[in-house]
């Protein structure tokens, strides 16, 4: 069997071999090698197929016996075939995956100002070089630009990230602050873990056209495969890698006010999907040793929050789970974030003579429960990817979700 596989140093965390499994290729492996032992790796030529990574997409191109175009002009190679006679082509993949990206969220680069923050980031100078930027600025830790000085450059109209700030495990950190650059029309972010960095969350909540960069993964790799000769371009391929990969990494998160049934709608999501599910109460209940009424009754409210929020930082840090929350788990801007950076916000909204009570603290009279919905219901909305009216018939609730969420689902019998 040809073998296939990522070329690094430390890969453990990599997404590549999935997404190559996504397209057909089940022989696809990861080859981690030492600086040392790269010639050797080379001068075996045991595979049929490479994507390479940091930090040998330079190195590599010296055992290539060919460059395509791109690669020679980027003198950087991050997909290597073998041709017939043996011989090493090296091309580069990433120039298309990140024009496909920029692409994809409409975001148009000609004769714009941009700031290019990270100074791994050669291969997108030149593609935003290739769409007619008008001026490109590198903001690197020790350069001219910094990040000390970055605001001098207010009039910037894009925005790069290509360093690793706000990647997991490291999520909710901030590299520059969007809202202090006015004439800002779009935010590029190569990070794809978590799926929306502090960075990003911040452009959506200025409605400012914005990617992650599991498009620009998924279309780099997808494109490695056309190179192998392994499959033929199909946009319809690709669209679906790309859905099944950015849903896989998703959280599904239920929203909503007391009673509206969040915990029982994630359990049965959570079967129907073959997901796990957390119920955050549960879970604050497992860590303070006694249930949640108690915990206000004996600490307060302020106390459950503060226990709240270091739960949603650890649960949400990951993705592919259900998780139900309590209702006001969104009164913080923190907690909305850590919804929000894997999150698909699922908005239960039920008539209020309807929501089941039985035992809620924060709801004993009508006048505490209209009080809440007018208090939380606005940021529900704000928050919701959908919403979903709950009826009394659980199955069909849910199966309202999933289609709306466009997860293939046969449809019950109601």
């Amino acid at each position: 069997m040809k073998k296939y596989g990522l070329l690094g140093r430390k890969l453990l965390h990599s997404l590549s071999p999935e997404i190559h499994r996504e397209l057909g290729n089940f022989s696809y492996e990861l080859f981690q090698v030492e600086p040392e032992n790269l010639e050797e790796f080379f001068t075996k030529k045991d595979f049929a197929g490479l994507s390479v990574v940091f930090p040998y997409k330079k190195e590599a191109v010296k055992y290539c016996d060919e460059l395509t175009e791109v690669a020679r002009k980027l003198n950087c190679v991050d997909t290597i075939t073998v041709d017939e006679s043996g011989r090493l082509i090296g091309d580069n993949c990433e120039y298309d995956g990140f024009c496909h990206m920029i692409n994809k969220c409409g975001i148009d680069v000609k004769g714009k100002k941009v700031l290019l923050l990270g100074k791994n980031a050669s291969v997108i100078r030149v593609v935003i070089e290739d769409m007619g930027a008008r001026e490109i600025v590198d903001v690197t830790v020790d350069g001219q630009v910094n990040f000390e000085n970055i605001y001098e450059h207010r009039d910037a109209e894009i925005l790069v990230n290509t360093t690793q700030t706000g990647m997991y495990p490291n999520n909710g950190d901030k590299i520059v602050d969007v809202k202090r650059f006015p004439n800002i029309e779009g935010v590029l972010e190569v990070i794809y873990n978590p799926r929306r960095t502090k960075l990003i969350c911040d452009a959506e909540d200025l409605e400012i056209p914005n990617s992650d960069g599991l498009s620009m993964l998924v279309a780099r790799e997808y494109l490695a495969e056309i190179r192998f000769g392994r499959i033929e371009p199909d946009d319809e391929l690709f669209k679906a890698t790309y859905k099944t990969m950015s849903d896989r990494r998703k959280n599904i998160i239920f929203v909503g006010l007391p009673g509206c049934g969040k915990t029982t709608i994630a359990k049965v999501v959570a079967a129907k999907l073959g997901r796990p599910c957390i119920d955050v109460d549960r879970l604050i209940e497992m860590k303070a040793g006694i249930p949640v009424s108690a915990i206000f009754s004996a600490y307060g409210e302020k106390y459950y929050r503060e226990l709240e929020t270091e739960t949603l930082r650890k649960i949400t840090r990951n993705g592919g789970q259900v998780i139900a929350t309590d209702s006001g788990a969104v009164k913080s801007l923190e907690n909305q974030y850590y919804l929000r950076q894997n999150g698909y916000i699922v908005w239960l909204s039920r008539d209020l003579s309807e929501l089941k009570l039985n035992g809620v603290y924060l709801a004993r009279n009508r006048e505490a429960l209209e009080r809440i919905h007018a208090e939380r219901s606005p940021v529900y909305k704000f928050l919701a990817d959908i919403n979903v009216e709950v009826t009394d018939n659980a199955e069909k609730t849910v199966f309202e979700i999933i289609e709306k969420m466009n997860i293939k689902q046969t449809p019950p019998t109601f």
